[in-house]
């Protein structure tokens, strides 16, 4: 049986044993689960092979998630809600725009060079796996990816408008570079290119860095008023 990393967070308010302990299966099955999606794919997870390497019955992963595509979309879910709690949840607290696009964009390298999966960025991975791949899969996947799209635009919006990024930038544009830097440096990672994966960190940071050197908004005046 092998050991089984923890980073889905149990929840705290069930009291219910039964349920409590059908909870911790699940995430146990889980943490599996996200591993080997992403090294093989999501494709490659299968009841039986999770069943060997946890050393529980297929009847029991089965009655926790059902057929193998819930099984999937399961684990999927959970891989993105670890990729949230390390790159995007530490940054809300950020007050400044483009201080919290520093912070998420940098979280992103940290995440990928912890190897918080094995197999690098997983919405990257599942990205490539499903990008011709029509069904559910391929949607959920899609969300996912259009959702990082829109916070990464969005953020980019609102430091335009508090006046730190240059108003000559399209959000759109720098969210697609900052993305297609981290694609390439997603690839360097996991190919142990550690010159290409830094170069990726650098470039991003220059990116960003030349957006909030061009015209800006000026900033609201302190008290003034709307007439």
């Amino acid at each position: 049986m092998r050991t089984v990393r923890r980073r889905i967070k149990a929840r705290k308010d069930e009291t219910d044993g039964r349920r409590r302990r059908g909870d911790q299966a699940r995430i146990t099955v889980l943490e599996r689960a996200m591993d080997v999606a992403s090294v093989d794919g999501f494709e490659g997870l299968t009841v039986g092979s999770l069943a060997s390497d946890l050393g529980i019955g297929k009847s029991n992963i089965s009655a926790l998630f059902g057929d193998k595509e819930t099984l999937q979309i399961k684990t999927l879910d959970a891989s993105v809600g670890v990729f949230i709690e390390n790159v995007i949840t530490p940054t809300q607290a950020e007050i400044s725009p483009i201080k919290r696009l520093h912070r998420v964009c940098s979280g992103w390298f940290d995440y990928v060079e912890r190897r918080v999966f094995p197999g690098g960025c997983v919405l990257h991975a599942a990205i490539n796996e499903y990008r011709a791949k029509p069904g559910a899969l391929r949607d959920k996947v899609s969300s996912y990816r259009n959702n990082w799209k829109a916070l990464l635009e969005r953020t980019i919006r609102e430091a335009q408008s508090a006046g730190e990024i240059g108003l000559d930038h399209d959000a759109q544009q720098l969210a697609f570079k900052l993305i297609a830097f981290q694609a390439a440096s997603n690839t360097a990672a996991l190919l142990g290119d550690k010159k290409y994966f830094s170069l990726g960190r650098e470039l991003t940071e220059a990116a960003i860095a030349e957006a909030a050197n061009g015209p800006r908004m000026p900033s609201p005046r302190s008290g003034s008023r709307e007439s």
